[in-house]
């Protein structure tokens, strides 16, 4: 009995034990809930934050809770902010606004949403980098390599850039035939740009786009940059197959533009144009042909004040640096003709020549200038002796480019 006495004791004071820390926990309860309960509005889904120039586009969804009324979003440590209002449908609802007016810098965005008794979600933040001058700073227009003007043909010819860099192409600006200011975008893949409609003597002036990230909504773009083609001083009848005025078996006499003096028709008043080898340009002497004394073959354009390039690629020579006299490519300033062999370093009109060497590359560049408008004389001169061997220059094309 004195057993059970103790037993029902002990149960009740574990009972009384528990009743005390019930109402505790009670009373700890309401000290937390006594301003009512604490209520979520569903937050912002697929939050993306789009950088740009100066500013940011904001985006995302608003998916489960039909009570969101309006959305925020904060950054500088929430000391700037936007509201936007929504319209809750049954459907999926995107938000998108645009924040303008941003230092260019690194911001952390806070997005949260609201419902109309002032509700709000926990926050979803972002960070976006905004794009400036800074920026716009480091970017480099596209090299061009050269533009090809003839008449109205513009061709511009552009570097490769780094992709990396985040490139798009380069923008063009020109005025056509009929006066018209024209745009063409060209893109990073392409080359070169052909303008059929150029109108002569004009500029054009061209820019080059940036996007800095693959989300970025604005093109950043560098400082126009405004060029004035030089036109193309054209040599007429300048590749294989050379056209010839007149022939007699394998030789003949160039055609024009070409203007070939006497001394250059050793083969009984032909020479310079060579059937044998293709219908090619070629003075040769030897293997029964007389000696050539100062022959030339030469033709004249105009050109405008700029550095220029004489391009000549051979088949083949066999002129000798020990032959007495030698054959030279020679660009004169005007419209009389080349000077003697003899007289190339001394005569004020020559430009620039380069001697014809068996030895040298097939590709023969002669660099020249003008500091005026002014014809030129383009062409070749040779003093070569008879005999066998004889001398030959086979002469596939000729070619002027604009150099700068």
């Amino acid at each position: 009995m004195k057993k059970l006495s103790k037993i029902i004791a002990a149960c009740f004071s574990v009972a009384l034990i528990l009743g005390i820390y019930s109402c505790t926990s009670d009373t700890e309860y309401l000290k937390f809930t006594q301003d009512g309960e604490v209520l979520y509005t569903g937050a912002i889904d697929s939050l993306t934050i789009f950088p740009g120039k100066n500013r940011v586009k904001v985006q995302g969804l608003i998916i489960g809770d039909p009570k969101v009324t309006e959305v925020r979003v904060y950054w500088n440590s929430n000391k700037d902010s936007i509201s936007i209002p929504v319209n809750r449908t049954s459907n999926i609802d995107e938000v998108s606004t645009i924040i303008d007016g941003l230092e260019e810098n690194i911001f952390n965005f806070v997005v949260r949403t609201f419902d109309s008794e002032g509700n709000s979600s926990i926050p979803i933040s972002k960070t976006a980098e905004v794009y400036g001058d800074r920026y716009i700073a480091s970017l480099f227009n596209r090299p061009l390599i050269n533009n090809v003007l003839v008449g109205n043909e513009l061709t511009i010819n552009l570097a490769e850039m780094d992709l990396n860099s985040g490139v798009v192409g380069s923008e063009v600006e020109y005025t056509n035939t009929s006066g018209e200011l024209t745009t063409i975008f060209v893109d990073i893949s392409e080359s070169s740009l052909f303008i059929s409609d150029y109108m002569e003597e004009s500029s054009y002036r061209y820019r080059t786009a940036f996007i800095p990230v693959e989300e970025a909504i604005d093109n950043f773009f560098t400082d126009f940059e405004a060029i004035t083609p030089v036109p193309t001083p054209i040599l007429g009848n300048a590749a294989v197959p050379f056209q010839a005025s007149a022939t007699s078996g394998r030789w003949g006499i160039l055609a024009e533009p070409w203007i070939t003096n006497d001394a250059a028709k050793n083969h009984s008043g032909y020479g310079g144009w060579d059937e044998w080898n293709g219908n090619i340009f070629n003075l040769e002497s030897g293997w029964g042909s007389p000696e050539i004394t100062n022959g030339k073959i030469y033709q004249v354009v105009n050109a405008q004040p700029a550095t220029f390039q004489l391009k000549v690629t051979l088949r083949d020579t066999n002129h000798d640096a020990t032959d007495e006299g030698g054959a030279y490519f020679v660009i004169v300033k005007g419209n009389g003709g080349l000077p003697d062999v003899e007289n190339l370093d001394a005569a004020p009109e020559v430009l620039a020549y380069k001697r014809i060497l068996k030895t040298s590359s097939v590709n023969y560049v002669v660099e020249f200038s003008l500091d005026e408008i002014s014809d030129i004389s383009v062409g070749l001169v040779t003093i070569q002796a008879s005999g066998d061997p004889g001398r030959y220059c086979n002469i596939i094309s000729w070619e002027i480019v604009v150099a700068n």
